[in-house]
Parts: structure tokens; sequence; C-alpha cells
């Protein structure tokens, strides 16, 4: 009996100790869970911590890019050598692969069958030997014959392979003949300041102006080489470009990154400051490659959106024109504010350019593109001879004009050497009829053929003009009507049009002496003010 109660206490013991012993690893278990937690939230802590930090760190770097455009840009030559582009020719080897290596003619020995023993010629070995013989003769003739056919086949192979190297190596050296003289003559139309060859040495400069690879590339510009001024017309970064967060902060309690927005001042003024050092990089770069240029005139403009309208439009926010002797060496571009640089140039710069509040360009691109001659009162001239076919076709054209100057329009002559199929240039400064007119005037007395007007739209495309007008004074074939409503943008006036409207904004009777002048049909009837 008191044995049976010995052995139920050492099971009460020891259940106690298990119980015991249970307890420890729960709460072993849950240290463990705790530190666990604790762990994973301070390496969640760190993990966002240093995510703050990169995103920081990226911002800086973006921003330090931005500010450093002028710095890193002018810390490299533009000079770019035109000789340099010269090509050397290198003729590939000739490769004839497997037709390189003629293939081993048969020999008689591996045909010719062993020649019989003594004991085998009397055993009939002789006749057997000589039907061998036979037989190998003809399988070694025919070898023979397949091994000539074949080494015929490779050798016209290869004659063939030959030839084609050898036009591959003619057309390649004259490649790079043809190559070499053209960028040796293009040196030398530059040298000579051909109007064509600078523009295009100056575009290439321009090509790798270094700029973030953000940036658009879009550049135009014209020379003149009489005044040795070029006028560049640039597309700047948008407004986008500008990072309107100006640092991330982790918020430990709520486990959020939050962005600090930049001040809407500190982001215009961060606008400014890029496109003023696009405009001075772009002036530099185009004075450092070309030690002849005078001048460089420079136009900034940018794709928007008119909130007010709707409307995709392009405005200047920059423009500057400068002589060389007015602008800082490198030295100095180094030290300056940008922005104060290029009001101390005299730039015209918006007063909000990231609200991309427009202005008016110092010099018009689309004018620059064009070589103007003064201007000459031919109305005056038809008091004494109001025929218009006994005007000087100079004169004419100065009658064209004045007619629109007449509606209100500004207009220009351009110079006879240099009018690439363009007689005059007009301009209506009006939001519908913005842009320039491109103008051909011919005082004829035969026919205008459909040829003239795809001349027309040639020349427009060029000019990139808003609209093209041909005017004569004889009259267009049905075609050319046709042509130029299909085209959309194009205005004819034939001789009776014209002679409306000269009479209707210049207050002139004049008349057309062409015998066989067609009468005008009801279609053609002359229209109100252009």
């Amino acid at each position: 009996m008191a044995r049976r109660r010995v052995s139920q206490s050492d099971r009460q013991r020891q259940a106690a100790a298990q119980a015991r012993n249970a307890e420890k690893e729960r709460k072993a278990r849950e240290r463990e869970v705790r530190e666990a937690e604790k762990e994973r939230k301070r390496q969640h802590l760190i993990s966002r911590s240093q995510k703050v930090e990169t995103d920081n760190a990226r911002l800086e770097a973006a921003v330090r890019q931005l500010r450093g455009i002028l710095a890193g840009g002018i810390a490299r030559s533009a000079k770019f050598d035109i000789l340099a582009t010269r090509r050397t020719f290198s003729a590939p080897s000739l490769d004839l692969g497997e037709y390189g290596t003629a293939s081993s003619a048969p020999v008689w020995h591996e045909f010719a069958p062993r020649a019989p023993g003594a004991v085998s010629k009397f055993f009939g070995g002789q006749a057997r030997y000589e039907d061998k013989r036979a037989w190998a003769e003809r399988s070694f003739q025919s070898a023979t014959a397949e091994h000539t056919d074949r080494e015929m086949r490779r050798l016209r192979e290869v004659a063939r392979l030959r030839r084609a190297h050898a036009e591959q190596v003619a057309s390649g050296a004259e490649e790079t003949r043809r190559h070499n003289r053209a960028v040796e003559a293009l040196a030398t139309r530059l040298r000579d300041r051909d109007k064509a060859a600078v523009e295009k040495y100056l575009r290439r400069v321009l090509q790798v102006t270094p700029l973030p690879s953000a940036f658009p590339r879009k550049v135009e510009l014209t020379f003149s080489p009489r005044t040795e001024q070029v006028v560049v017309q640039v597309e700047l970064p948008p407004r986008s470009i500008v990072p309107t967060v100006a640092s991330y902060r982790y918020l430990p309690t709520k486990d959020e990154i939050r962005p600090v927005q930049r001040a809407p001042k500190e982001t215009a003024s961060l606008y400014r400051d890029i496109i003023s050092q696009v405009a001075l990089l772009f002036v530099r770069d185009l004075f450092d490659s070309d030690p002849k240029l005078a001048t460089v005139a420079f136009n900034g403009h940018v794709h928007a959106l008119n909130p007010g309208t709707g409307q995709k439009e392009y405005p200047c926010i920059v423009s500057l024109n400068v002589e060389r002797a007015d602008f800082p060496p490198n030295a100095n571009l180094r030290k300056v504010d940008p922005a104060q640089c290029v009001r101390h140039l005299n730039a015209i710069v918006s007063a909000h350019p990231y609200e991309l509040e427009p202005i008016e360009p110092i010099l018009d691109f689309d004018l620059s593109k064009y070589s103007f001659i003064e201007g000459f009162d031919a109305v005056s001239t038809l008091d004494s001879r109001p025929d218009l076919m006994e005007m000087s076709p100079t004169n004419f054209e100065h009658l064209v004009r004045q007619i629109f100057v007449a509606q209100g329009c500004e207009g220009w002559n351009t110079e006879q050497s240099n009018d690439d199929g363009v007689d005059a240039v007009i301009a209506r400064r009006t939001p519908l009829m913005g842009g320039l007119s491109i103008v051909q005037a011919k005082r004829w007395s035969k026919v205008v053929g459909i040829s003239h007007v795809r001349e027309l739209a040639g020349a427009m495309e060029e000019k990139r003009a808003g609209w093209g007008i041909l005017v004569t004074t004889s009259w267009f074939t049905a075609k050319c009507w046709d042509k130029a409503r299909e085209h959309g943008r194009m205005e004819l006036i034939d001789g009776d049009r014209l002679v409306y409207l000269i009479k209707e904004h210049l207050a002139k009777d004049v008349l057309i002496g062409i015998a066989d002048r067609p009468k005008p049909k009801g279609n053609r009837a002359a229209p109100g003010p252009l």
C-alpha cells in the first residue's frame, strides 16, 4: 500500500516537471517569435530607410546633372574636323572556302590489281588478273573523268568568287573614294563659306552637344554668308524634366515613404536655369566650332498644350542675339550664373518660363531662312504703264508683294540669286493665319502647267511654309486647280483674279496684254481679301 502511494507521488512529480519544462519551452518559443518579429521590424526599418536614401541620392544626382549641363558641356571642344570623317578602304580577303583546295587526282596504283604469282598463273590466275585489270582500268578512267569534271567545276566557282571579290573590292574602293571626295568638297565649300555646307557642318556640331538623354534633339538653323550669322531654333526640354519632388521622408509610425514637394518657386527657378544653360551651351558650341561666325541668334521653343484652347503650341520662351566679342569665354562661363548671364547678353526670356508664357523672338527664324531685298514701289509705275506685261519680272514681283501688304500683311521680296523658287514672303500675324506664306510670281503669257504647282509644293515643304501662293498674269490648267484644292494649303491667282485684286486693294485699273488669254470661267471668280 505504501509502495503504491510512493509510485503515485513520483508520477505527480514527473507530471509537474514535464509541465514546467513544457512551459519553459513555450516561453522560449514565444521569446524566439518576439525576437524574430523584432528583427523583422528592424530589418524592414533599415530597408525602408535605405530606399529613402537611395531615392534621395537619385534625386540629388538628377538635379546635379541638370545644374551641371553648361559646366559639363564646355569641358570639351566643340570643333568638328570634317576631314577626319574620310575613310580608309581595307579590301576584304578572298575566302574561297571549300573551293580553295584542289582534290587529289586518282593514281593508277590505287586501282591496279596485284599481279598473279607463278602458281596462280598455272591455275588460271592470269585470266582472272586480266579481267581485274580491265575492270580497274575502266574504274580508273571513270574516276579520272569525274575528278577532271569536279576540278573544272571548282575552277569555274573559284573564277566566279574571284570576280565577285574583285567587284566587291572595286565597289568598296569607289564608295570610299566617292565618300572622301564628298568630304573634301564639303570641307572646301565650308572654307568658302557656302551656305549649305556651313549649315550642314553646324548641324553636325549641335547633334553631339552633350545634353541629358531625356532632352529633345530637334534643332533647325539657317546661315547667312553675307553677315556670318547663324539663327538656330531649338526645342527645349518640357517642364516635366524638373523633379517636382525635393526629397523623400520615411514615417516609421505609419510605415510610409512620403514625398516632400519642391517649392514652386524653386521648381520655376531650376527650369529657368536649365533653359539658360541650354541656350548658353548651344551658342558656345557654335562659336567654338566655327571661328568665322560673327553672330549667333538663338530661339528656344517648347511643345505645350494650351489649357484654354486645347491646342498644341510651340511657344518661344528664350531668345538672344549675341556677337562673338560679347560672348563670355570658357573660363568665364564656368563661373557665371546661367540665368543672369543670359540676361546680361540682353536676351529676351519669358517672365514665367515654367508657365510657358511666350515671347516674341528677337529674330524670326522662319524669316531668317530667306534672303530679302529692299522693297520697291512698283505701284507707282502703273500710272504710265498699266499693262502688266510691260513690267519687268522684278517689278512684277514687287507689285505682287504690295497687293498683300495693302491687305494688312507684312511682306518681303527675296534676292533673285537666292530665292530657291520663292519670289516673296508674306506674314500675317494673327492667331488663325500665323506663320509664313511663300509666293511665286510669274509674269507669263502662256498657260501655267501642273509642274509649277508641284514646284510650289516642294518649295513649301523645303521652307516649311504654312501656305503657298502662285500668282500669274496668264491662266492655269484644270489640273492645277485640282492639285491646289487637293493640297489644301495653296492659293492660285490667275490674271483675272490679279486684275481684280489690284483694283480692289491698290485702286489701279490695269490690263494684261495677252491676245489669246481665255475668258474667265464662273468657278474662277475673283475672291475677296486674302
